[in-house]
């Protein structure tokens, strides 16, 4: 039987092509992942489109269909789409999903609070796949939820296609152009970004530790369901205990 030791259920976006891929990457023996996907309105990665994507009941049905998985916990893998109204918008989403499934829920942007300030995170360099207006957004979100954006850079990405054909040596160089000595942690954003593969390079280059969006995300879905497995070719995210994750669900 698949998932003796837990399973983690994810509402993806049916445009995401990285998403599952890399949380798959990372689950230690035993744990399993499923998916159920709800829609972004013209694959447009755009604050609208985001916004009219969670406008309807897409994210309560999802959250019911993995129910039928029998899964321990729900992630919204979806970084903008959990912080496009600001702070508290990924608490609404989670109590939306909760009251839909009756089970344990997080999201993207909750996973990566948690995983910045469990690696003692005050000041970052971020990477984005985005157009300006989500990087406005994003940086306004993080500096609200208490952290100093050294630098933020977009590759200018208005669809979920585009951003999914990008590559980690991608994401290599747009970190290498938004890294500075002020930043004491990397944060590489957006689920649909194919990245995994690079974070220890990364890591190694800059001499920092290195928060992906699915990074976050699995490390807080293990977490809550009571794996603590350091799982290795990841960056060092992946050995951090649960005492460090159970503070913002």
């Amino acid at each position: 039987m698949y998932g003796t030791r837990g399973r983690i259920g994810l509402i993806t976006l049916a445009s995401d092509a990285s998403v599952l891929p890399e949380y798959t990457r990372t689950m230690p023996d035993g744990v399993a992942v499923y998916a159920a996907p709800i829609v972004l309105p013209r694959g447009e990665v755009t604050a609208a489109a985001l916004a009219e994507m969670l406008e309807g009941d897409q994210l309560e049905q999802a959250a019911a269909l993995l129910v039928w998985a029998d899964v321990d916990v729900i992630v919204f893998a979806c970084t903008t789409g959990s912080l496009v109204h600001g702070v508290g918008w990924d608490r609404e989403l989670i109590d939306r999903i909760e009251r839909a499934s009756g089970r344990t829920a997080t999201t993207t942007t909750t996973a990566v609070l948690d995983a910045l300030r469990a690696l003692g995170a005050a000041s970052l360099a971020v990477a984005t796949p985005y157009i300006e207006e989500l990087n406005a957004i994003e940086r306004h979100f993080l500096e609200a939820s208490g952290f100093k954006v050294a630098g933020i850079a977009g590759l200018g990405c208005a669809t979920d296609a585009e951003i999914g054909r990008l590559e980690p040596a991608d994401a290599v160089a747009l970190v290498k152009r938004v890294d500075s000595p002020e930043a004491d942690a990397i944060f590489i954003s957006c689920t649909n970004f194919h990245c995994l593969p690079a974070v220890e390079s990364i890591e190694r280059a800059h001499g920092k530790p290195v928060v992906t969006s699915n990074l976050a995300g699995a490390w807080a879905a293990l977490r809550r369901i009571g794996v603590e497995d350091t799982v290795l070719g990841y960056g060092h995210l992946l050995s951090l205990p649960a005492c460090s994750v159970m503070m913002a669900s």
